[in-house]
C-alpha cells in the first residue's frame, strides 16, 4: 500500500473516531490495528506525512509515532474531502441518468 493512501486511510479513521466519540489522540497500537501487515517504520512515515501537512501532531518515542493527536485542520480537511467526493459522485450519477 502506498504511503499517501495509508495516510488518507489513517486520517479518515481518526476523523471517524473523533466524530463518534470525540477522541482526538491515538496511540501507535491504534494504527497497528488498521495496518496489521505494515511495518512500524512505514506506519510512522505515513503519520509523519500527515504531520508535515499540519493535519496531526506527533509525540515520538522509541523511533515510532508513539502518540498522534488529530488537529482541527485534519478534521476540516477530511470533512471537506468527503463533501467533495459526495458532490462528485452525485454529479456522476446525474450525468449517467441524463446521458
Amino acid at each position: 500500500m502506498k504511503i499517501q493512501k495509508m495516510a488518507n486511510k489513517a486520517l479518515k479513521s481518526m476523523v471517524t473516531s473523533y466524530s463518534e466519540s470525540d477522541k482526538d489522540s491515538f496511540d501507535f497500537d491504534y494504527f497497528r490495528n488498521i495496518f496489521p501487515d505494515i511495518s512500524d517504520d512505514t506506519i510512522t512515515k505515513c503519520l509523519y506525512l500527515l504531520s508535515d501537512d499540519n493535519l496531526v501532531t506527533i509525540q515520538p518515542a522509541d523511533g515510532i509515532a508513539y502518540m498522534t493527536f488529530l488537529s482541527a485542520k485534519g478534521i476540516q480537511t477530511c470533512q471537506e474531502d468527503t463533501l467533495f467526493k459526495k458532490g462528485y459522485d452525485c454529479i456522476k450519477e446525474v450525468k449517467s441518468l441524463i446521458g
